[in-house]
């Protein structure tokens, strides 16, 4: 199999690259001694809008409650690593049809979060802490 075509699904190698190190993140605050595992459990879907290819991550608070949700994907004007952050509950991945962004990316360069070309594991930090202030903020009430 060609390289450039293995693995492909859209998203781009520098959104596939987040990916790939934001899979073995856990928020240390979440362990259960009495379970022995992690509680803050963030899902994973694919991100579809047109050019702009990528990655939805979600993560229900403990209590069910509230649901945060961050998107990545390579911006369709430019090279750099872009992300969306919002809440919105839902039982299935969050696509951009059934998206409620709320007030945020209300225009393609309304985002949250935006990182220039290569600075994957800068975008990778700012996901990390998103999750775990929204965890952490969750656990208090």
């Amino acid at each position: 199999m060609n390289l450039r075509n293995y693995l492909s699904d859209g998203a781009s190698a520098q959104t596939k690259a987040v990916l790939a190190l934001f899979q073995n993140f856990e928020i240390l605050e979440s362990y259960d001694t009495k379970f022995n595992k992690y509680l803050a459990d963030i899902k994973v879907g694919r991100w579809e809008n047109c050019r702009e290819q990528g990655y939805i991550f979600s993560l229900l608070s403990k209590d069910f409650s509230k649901q945060l949700n961050i998107t990545i994907f390579e911006h369709r004007n430019s090279d750099n690593l872009c992300a969306v952050k919002w809440e919105q509950k839902s039982i299935n991945s969050i696509t951009i049809d059934t998206a409620q962004f709320g007030d945020v990316y209300k225009t393609k360069y309304d985002v949250s979060h935006q990182v220039k070309y290569g600075e994957i594991l800068k975008m990778v930090e700012w996901i990390e802490q998103q999750f775990n202030e929204f965890w952490n903020e969750k656990l208090k009430d």
